[in-house]
C-alpha cells in the first residue's frame, strides 16, 4: 500500500459521526470464534423470478441446493428497511446500510459483517480474514472507520496469498514501508494537533492500521503451507467457469487453518468472460423480460450458485459443514428495478437449527425479520455475547 492509497482510504472515514471518537473507545474483549464464517455476495443479485417464485422450492433452490435439506435456511421476503434502492446497494450487501446514508443514522455503526467478526475475535490463523473478489466489483468489505478494505483480486492472487512460497525479506520490507508511512502520518498529525473530532478519528484509524501490521509481522515467523497451483493458466480469464478453483482455495484455507473468515465477491465487468453471453451482467440484469437476457442471467447465476454448491459439497465431504457458517446474500434484490426488497439470502451449515423457509414479512408486509437480524444471528452463532449489528440486537429465534 503506498502513501497516496493509504491517505485516500483514511480520508473516507473522517466525517463519520458514529465513529468520530473511536480513539476514546475502551478496548473490547475478543472472542474465540466457535465457527468458521464464509460470506458470498453478488453485486447485481440473482434473476428475481428464479429465486423468489416458490420460495424454498424456487428454481435455483431446487436445482442447486435440494441435497442440503436440513442444513439450509431460505429467508422469504427478507430486506433491510431504509436501505432503499440504487447501485449503492452493491457495496451495502453486508453492512445493512448504504455508505451514502451512514451520516443519517449515527446510531448504526457502518461496518461489514466480515470485518465486525474479524475485529471482535482473537486471531488464530495467519490470515484473520480473506476478502476475495473473483472478478472485481465495488467494495463490499468495510472496516469500522467506513474505509473500504483491499481485496485479493483474481484466482492467481488468491493462491499466492494463501499457499505460494513467500519471500520473507520482501514481506518484511513491505511492512516496514507501510509502518514508515503510518509513523510519518502520526508525526504530521501531532504537529497540527487541535483535538478536533476528525483528528481523533484519524488517530484511531492510524492506530488500527499499525495494530494490523503488528499481527501480520507476527505471523511471518511461521511458514505458510505450500500448495502447488492445480488450475489451468487460462482459468484467471474465465472467472465463472473456473470459480470452483476459487472456492476450492477457500476450502483449503479453512481446512489447513489459514483463515476462519472469508468473503467471496462476484462482480465487475470480467465476470461474463467465457460464458458466451452478448451483454455484460449489468445490461442483462435490465432484462425487460427478453428471453435471451434471462437466459444470460441464468448462465451467470448458475456459474456462481454452481460454484457455491461445489463448495458446500467439499465442506460436507471434509466434515466441516457444521463448523462453517455459509451465507449467500445480495442486497440488490431485483436488479431490473434496482431495489432491495425480498433479497436473496440462503444460509447453510454452521450448526444452526435450520428451517426450510423463514418468513420475514407478515400478511401485511410488515417486517418480522430484517437483514440486520440475520447478521446478528450469525454473530451469536459465532460466539459473540454482543451480537448487535447496525444498531439491531434482535436475532432470528427460529435458528436457535
Amino acid at each position: 500500500m503506498d502513501r497516496r492509497t493509504f491517505l485516500r482510504l483514511s480520508a473516507l472515514g473522517l466525517s463519520l459521526p458514529s465513529q468520530m471518537f473511536a480513539a476514546n473507545e475502551p478496548k473490547k474483549s475478543l472472542v474465540k470464534l466457535k465457527k468458521n464464517l464464509v460470506l458470498v455476495g453478488m453485486d447485481l443479485g440473482l434473476y428475481e423470478k428464479f429465486f423468489r417464485e416458490g420460495g424454498v422450492n424456487s428454481h435455483y433452490m431446487d436445482k442447486y441446493f435440494y441435497d442440503f435439506k436440513g442444513k439450509r435456511s431460505y429467508f422469504n421476503g427478507i430486506y433491510e428497511p431504509d436501505m432503499g434502492g440504487g447501485h449503492e446497494c452493491h457495496a451495502a450487501t453486508f453492512t445493512a446500510l448504504k455508505y451514502e446514508d451512514r451520516a443519517r443514522y449515527p446510531q448504526r455503526p457502518f461496518i461489514s459483517l466480515d470485518q465486525r467478526v474479524a475485529e471482535g475475535c482473537i486471531q488464530e490463523t495467519r490470515n484473520k480474514l480473506i476478502y476475495h473478489q473473483v472478478a472485481g466489483g465495488d467494495p463490499m468489505s468495510w472496516n469500522k472507520f467506513a474505509q473500504p478494505m483491499p481485496a485479493i483480486k483474481g484466482l492467481n492472487e488468491l493462491h499466492s496469498q494463501i499457499f505460494e512460497r513467500q519471500d520473507e525479506a520482501k514481506a518484511r520490507a513491505s511492512i516496514r514501508r507501510e509502518r514508515d508511512i503510518l509513523t510519518q502520518l502520526n508525526k504530521n498529525l501531532r504537529r497540527r494537533w487541535k483535538g478536533t473530532p476528525e483528528q481523533l478519528n484519524l488517530r484511531a484509524s492510524v492506530a488500527y492500521q499499525l495494530e494490523s501490521l503488528e499481527e501480520k509481522e507476527k505471523w511471518l515467523k511461521l511458514k505458510k503451507p505450500y500448495l502447488k497451483k492445480a488450475f489451468d493458466t487460462g482459468a484467471q480469464n474465465t472467472p465463472l467457469p473456473s470459480c470452483h478453483h476459487n472456492f476450492r482455495l477457500i476450502y483449503d484455507a479453512l481446512e489447513k487453518k489459514q483463515t476462519k473468515i472469508a468473503m467471496i465477491q462476484f462482480g465487475g465487468g470480467p465476470l461474463i468472460r467465457g460464458l458466451g453471453v452478448e451483454r455484460g451482467h449489468h445490461g442483462n440484469s435490465h432484462h425487460g423480460n427478453y428471453p435471451e437476457r434471462i437466459a444470460a442471467l441464468n448462465k451467470i447465476d448458475g456459474g456462481v450458485l454452481g460454484g457455491l454448491k461445489g463448495f458446500l459439497e467439499l465442506l460436507e465431504q471434509g466434515g466441516l459443514m457444521d463448523e462453517t457458517i455459509v451465507l449467500f446474500h445480495c442486497a440488490m434484490a431485483d436488479a431490473s428495478r434496482h431495489n432491495n426488497k425480498n433479497a436473496p439470502a440462503f444460509l447453510f451449515g454452521g450448526g444452526f437449527n435450520h428451517q426450510e423457509q423463514v418468513e420475514c414479512q407478515d400478511g401485511n408486509q410488515k417486517v418480522i425479520h430484517s437483514t440486520s437480524s440475520l447478521f446478528s444471528s450469525v454473530l451469536k452463532q459465532c460466539g459473540f455475547s454482543d451480537h448487535s449489528f447496525s444498531g439491531n440486537q434482535k436475532v432470528i429465534g427460529e435458528l436457535f
